[in-house]
C-alpha cells in the first residue's frame, strides 16, 4: 500500500533532508563559496580529491583559483551568467587544475534566490569531445571514485553563497547551519539534487515509511506531478526490481536496517512501461539514540554505461587471442584515453579487477605524462603509425612502476583505436641503477680500472688510472694494455694471462707497467673476464695489460673452449712503493744476517778455544758466551723468518690443516725424544690460510716443550670444526709469560720482542693475522697454558 503525499507531506521530508547530506553522499566534487567575493567556504570528500587538496587548504581561495592563473579573467567573464560553458569568448576549452594536472570540463551554472543570492555551478570532465552524462564516471560509476589524495573523479559542483567578506576559519557545521535555514533547506535539497541528477529516496524504518524524490518516480516511469504522489511502500519499491535481483536489494536494505551496514550495488530494475534499466543504488542508515533507524539512499541510471560495456566485450572477443597470448599488458582506448579493453596482465600489474579497470581513464593509472600531452600524441598519431614512450603506471595500492610503452593507432569497427603495449621495466631500471651506482664506485676508487673489448682495445678508463699512468681518457680509449708495456715481463707471462681469462677464469698477478712518462711502476693486477653466452667469438687481440701477444686464442693456436668473452675488467693497485721498502728490508735483511752469523760464528770458534784450554773460571766464561751467541743466532733465524712472513704476499688458499698438524707433531717428536706430543684431530680439516699455518703449530709446540719446567712433559693438540676451524695447542708447563702473551693486543715494543720465545710468538701471531684468523691465549687446569688459532672453514668447492 502507498500513501498520497501532496506539497505540504513533500516539504516536511524534504525539510528533514539535508542538501549536505547528499553532496557528502555524491561522488561528485562540491565547493560552498560566497557570492559577494567568491570564496570558498566549505568541501566535501570528493573535491579534495579532485583538486588534490584537503578542505582545509581549499577553504578561503577564490573560485577562479581553480582554474588556470593565466586565463581567469577570461573565465570570469564566461562564467558570469546562468548557463552551461564548455568554451571560454574565444573558442577555448574550459579546463580546472587538479593538483599537478588539468581536465577539460563543461560547466553548468544555476542560481536560487533566497535574498542573498545562492550559484550553484556543476563541472563535468569533457572525455569523449562532449560533456559527459554526469552520472557517466560520478555518482554511480562503480570504483571510479578516489578519496583525497588518492586519484580524480570525474564531475564537480560548486555551492557559492555570499557572505561577509574577510579571512575564514574552515567551520563547515556553522556554514551548513546557514545555507540550510528552514525557509530554504527544501528548496537547496532539490536544486542540488536536480544538479548531480540522482534520485533520492528515505526509508524509516520505525514508521515503516517510504519517501521518493522526484527523481526517482521518473525513473521508474511513474507520475510525480504536485498534489497527486502516492509513495510506493517498501514491497511495491522492491517490486520495481528487476525478479533477479529483488533478493539483492531486499538482503542489502535488512543488512542497513538491522546491522547499520551501507550498501552499493548495481542492479535492474522494470519501469511502469516494461523497460529494464540499470542503476546504481546505494544506501547508510542513521539512528539516534534508541530510536530506530532512517535509512537514506541514493539511485541512478547507468544504462548507457552497461550499453557501453556489451560493445566493449565485442570489440575484446576480436582481440582476445592476442589478449590471451601476449606476455605483455595490452591496452585497448578511444582516442580521448577512455579504457576500452585490457589483458589479463594489465590487471595483474595494478591489482584492479576487470571493471574498475574498464571504468577508467588512461591517466588514473599512467602517471609518467600529463593528460594533454597524451591526448595530443594520440590525435597526431596515424592509423598504422606506432610510437615508443617511457611512462609510470600506478598500481591500485598507490605504488608506482615504470613502463615501456609501445603506442599502435589502429580501425576497429570504423572507429580509431589506440592499442598500447606496456611492459614492466623496473627490473631493467633497477640493473641501470645498479651500474650507475657501480660507475660512480670505480670513478671514486683509488684504484686504475679500465675495461676492454674482447679484442683488448680500451674502451673506459678511471681517473685513477689517468693519475697512476700518466694517461688520460682521451689519449687510452681505443688503444690496448699494450701502451703500458714496460719490456721487462717475458712472454710467457702474457700467454698464460690470456690463457686464462679467456677461459673465463681469474688472473691475479704482479706487472711490472710503464708509465706514459717512461718511468716503470709495480703493480697488483686482478684481470676478470665478462662473459656473455650471447656474445660471438671475437679475434685477435693487440695484448693483454701491458703485454705483446696478439691472439685470443691458446698458445697452440687452439680455441680456449672456455665461455665466450664479451670483454674484460682490470683493476691495478700501484704497490710501487712497497716493493721499494720490501727490496730495502731485503736488502738490510741479507747485510745484518750475513754479518751477524758471520761475526756471531767468529765469536763462537774464539769461545770455543778459550774453554779448552783455560781455567775453570775462563771456561765458565767462555761457556756463558757460547750460551748467549746460540740464543743471539736462534733469534736472529727467528727474525729471519718473521720478516719472510711480514714481506710474502697475503696469499690464503683451502689448506687441510689435519695433515699440516701431523707433519708438525712427527717433526717434533723426532727432535724432542723426551716430550710426547699428542694429536686428536679428523682425517681432514680444510681451513682457509697460508701454507705456513704447520709452521706456527711447530712453533708453539716447539715454544711449550722449551720453556716447560718438567723433565718429559706432555703437549697436546686438538682440532674441532664447525663454522670454524680451530686448533687448540695445550701444555702442562708454567704458562706463557703475560709479557709475551702481549702480542695478541698488538703489542710489539723491544720489551715484548726481547726474548726470542716472545719473537716466536710473534711470528705465530703474523702467520695466523695474515690467514684472516683468530690468536687467543687462556691458562690450562691444572696448569700450563693454551693457545688457539681460529681460521675460517674453506667451503668444498664440490
Amino acid at each position: 500500500m502507498g500513501n498520497t503525499q501532496g506539497s505540504d507531506s513533500t516539504a516536511e521530508v524534504l525539510s528533514s533532508l539535508s542538501a549536505r547530506s547528499l553532496l557528502e553522499a555524491a561522488d561528485r566534487p562540491c565547493l560552498v563559496a560566497t557570492m559577494a567575493d567568491r570564496r570558498i567556504v566549505w568541501a566535501n570528500e570528493a573535491a579534495e580529491a579532485l583538486f588534490d587538496r584537503s578542505a582545509p587548504e581549499l577553504v578561503d581561495r577564490s573560485l577562479l583559483s581553480v582554474h588556470p592563473p593565466e586565463e581567469r579573467e577570461a573565465y570570469r567573464r564566461a562564467l558570469a551568467c546562468e548557463r552551461t560553458v564548455d568554451r571560454l569568448e574565444d573558442g577555448s576549452a574550459i579546463w580546472i587544475e587538479c593538483g599537478d594536472d588539468r581536465e577539460r570540463v563543461v560547466v553548468r551554472t544555476t542560481t536560487v534566490d533566497h535574498g542573498d543570492g545562492l550559484l550553484v555551478r556543476s563541472f563535468d570532465v569533457r572525455d569523449d569531445g562532449t560533456s559527459r552524462d554526469p552520472g557517466r564516471d560520478g555518482e554511480f560509476e562503480g570504483g571510479d571514485t578516489t578519496r583525497a589524495g588518492g586519484g580524480k573523479t570525474r564531475g564537480a559542483t560548486t555551492v557559492d553563497h555570499s557572505s561577509s567578506t574577510g579571512q575564514r576559519v574552515y567551520q563547515p557545521d556553522s556554514t551548513w547551519s546557514h545555507l540550510e535555514s528552514v525557509e530554504r533547506r527544501a528548496h537547496l535539497f532539490e536544486t542540488v539534487q536536480e544538479l548531480v541528477d540522482v534520485g533520492v529516496w528515505v526509508y524509516d524504518a520505525g514508521s515503516e515509511t517510504l519517501w521518493w524524490s522526484e527523481h526517482v518516480f521518473e525513473l521508474f516511469g511513474r507520475s510525480a506531478e504536485e498534489g497527486s504522489v502516492v509513495q510506493p511502500d517498501l514491497e511495491e519499491a522492491i517490486g520495481g526490481f528487476h525478479p533477479e535481483d529483488r533478493s539483492t536489494i531486499r538482503n542489502a536494505l535488512e543488512a542497513a536496517i538491522e546491522d547499520g551496514e551501507s550498501y552499493d550495488v548495481v542492479v535492474r530494475i522494470v519501469t511502469d512501461d516494461g523497460e529494464v534499466r540499470w542503476v546504481r543504488a546505494r544506501a547508510e542508515s542513521r539512528s539516534t539514540g534508541d530510536s530506530e533507524p532512517t535509512v537514506y539512499g541514493t539511485i541512478h541510471d547507468v544504462t548507457d554505461r552497461k550499453g557501453r560495456e556489451r560493445e566493449r566485450e565485442r570489440d575484446r572477443e576480436r582481440l582476445e587471442v592476442l589478449f590471451d597470448e601476449s606476455p605483455d599488458v595490452i591496452i585497448v582506448h578511444d582516442l580521448e584515453g577512455n579504457v576500452l579493453d585490457v589483458n589479463e596482465k594489465h590487471l595483474e600489474n595494478l591489482g584492479y579487477d576487470r571493471e574498475e579497470v574498464l571504468s577508467m581513464h588512461v591517466t588514473e593509472f599512467e602517471r609518467g605524462s600529463p593528460r594533454a600531452e597524451l591526448e595530443r600524441l594520440w590525435r597526431e598519431m596515424d592509423v598504422g603509425s606506432h610510437r615508443e614512450v617511457m611512462g609510470v603506471h600506478r598500481r591500485k595500492d598507490g605504488s608506482t612502476f615504470p613502463v615501456e610503452v609501445w603506442l599502435n593507432k589502429i580501425e576497429i569497427d570504423g572507429e580509431e583505436r589506440i592499442l598500447a603495449v606496456s611492459r614492466d621495466i623496473s627490473e631493467r631500471k633497477r640493473r641501470e641503477r645498479k651500474l650507475e651506482q657501480f660507475r660512480q664506485a670505480i670513478e671514486a676508487a683509488g684504484h686504475a680500472i679500465f675495461l676492454t673489448d674482447p679484442t683488448g682495445t680500451i674502451e673506459y678508463v678511471n681517473p685513477a688510472f689517468e693519475e697512476i699512468t700518466g694517461y688520460s681518457a682521451e689519449e687510452a680509449i681505443g688503444e690496448t694494455p699494450a701502451i703500458l708495456n714496460s719490456g721487462l715481463m717475458d712472454e710467457r707471462y702474457y700467454r698464460e694471462q690470456w690463457e686464462t681469462i679467456l677461459a673465463g677464469e681469474r688472473w691475479d698477478e704482479q706487472i711490472v707497467n710503464r708509465r706514459k712518462s717512461g718511468e716503470t711502476y709495480h703493480a697488483h693486477q686482478t684481470i676478470a673476464p665478462i662473459t656473455d653466452d650471447d656474445a660471438e667469438s671475437e679475434g685477435e687481440s693487440e695484448g693483454g695489460s701491458g703485454g705483446d701477444s696478439d691472439s685470443d686464442r691458446n698458445s697452440d693456436g687452439t680455441e680456449t673452449g672456455g665461455p665466450r668473452v664479451s670483454g674484460f675488467v682490470a683493476i691495478q693497485t700501484d704497490i710501487t712503493d712497497r716493493i721499494e721498502q720490501e727490496q730495502q728490508l731485503n736488502t738490510l735483511d741479507r747485510v745484518l744476517r750475513h754479518n751477524l752469523r758471520n761475526e756471531l760464528n767468529v765469536v763462537n770458534g774464539h769461545a770455543e778455544v778459550i774453554r779448552a784450554s783455560g781455567s775453570d773460571v775462563v771456561r765458565s766464561h767462555a761457556g756463558a758466551i757460547l750460551e748467549s751467541t746460540t740464543e743471539l743466532l736462534e733469534t736472529a733465524t727467528k727474525g729471519r723468518k718473521v720478516t719472510s712472513v711480514l714481506l710474502d704476499p697475503d696469499r690464503k688458499k683451502p689448506v687441510d690443516v689435519a695433515s699440516a698438524v701431523e707433519r708438525a707433531a712427527a717433526a717434533v717428536d723426532e727432535a724432542e725424544p723426551d716430550a710426547t706430543v699428542v694429536v686428536d684431530a679428523p682425517d681432514r680439516a680444510d681451513a682457509t690460510t697460508t701454507e705456513r699455518i704447520g709452521d706456527a703449530v711447530t712453533e708453539l709446540v716447539e715454544n711449550a716443550i722449551r720453556h716447560t719446567d718438567r723433565a718429559r712433559p706432555t703437549v697436546r693438540i686438538s682440532i674441532e670444526v664447525d663454522e670454524t676451524v680451530r686448533i687448540r695447542v695445550a701444555d702442562d708447563g708454567p704458562g706463557i709469560p703475560e709479557m709475551e702473551r702481549d702480542i695478541l693486543d698488538d703489542i710489539r715494543s723491544e720489551d715484548d720482542l726481547y726474548h726470542g720465545s716472545g719473537l716466536g710468538l710473534w711470528f705465530v701471531y703474523w702467520v695466523v693475522r695474515k690467514s684472516g684468523g683468530r690468536l687467543a691465549f687462556e691458562e690450562n687446569d691444572p696448569r700450563g697454558s693454551v693457545v688457539t688459532i681460529e681460521l675460517d672453514r674453506a667451503r668444498s668447492s664440490e
